[in-house]
């Protein structure tokens, strides 16, 4: 079984959590868990490093944000590739780096960047 972590940013509380991914059977990398951690300890760990490419479904149980209980994201290519929970709004601030954004589009499959602490 082949597992890793990336990190998440809640814009709600501007707070990185960690998101436990496993390559499921189809080849295709699934969120199964997800949970705070703090930016020292994230950054001791590696997780900005992870780099995956994937759509990033979701196991039935995962839990989304440990902060707001979001299961839904955003994906900025304009800061990496990171991601952060998206709750509908518009216009959206990236918590990230701060980018602001009116438009949106979907994908299939994107480049995965566990994100700067």
């Amino acid at each position: 079984m082949k597992a890793t972590v990336i990190l998440q940013k809640c814009p709600k509380v501007n707070k990185p959590f960690g998101i436990r991914l496993q390559q499921m059977e189809d080849g295709e990398w699934y969120r199964t868990w997800a949970f705070p951690i703090d930016e020292k300890r994230a950054a001791g760990e590696g997780y900005q490093s992870t780099q995956i490419n994937s759509a990033l479904p979701a196991t039935d149980d995962y839990p989304g944000c440990p902060y707001c209980g979001e299961k839904g994201f955003l994906y900025d290519s304009n800061c990496g590739g990171k991601i952060s929970c998206y709750h509908g709004e518009n216009p959206f601030t990236c918590p990230w780096c701060g980018q602001t954004y009116t438009e949106f589009s979907t994908t299939d499959k994107l480049p995965y960047q566990g994100g700067d602490i």
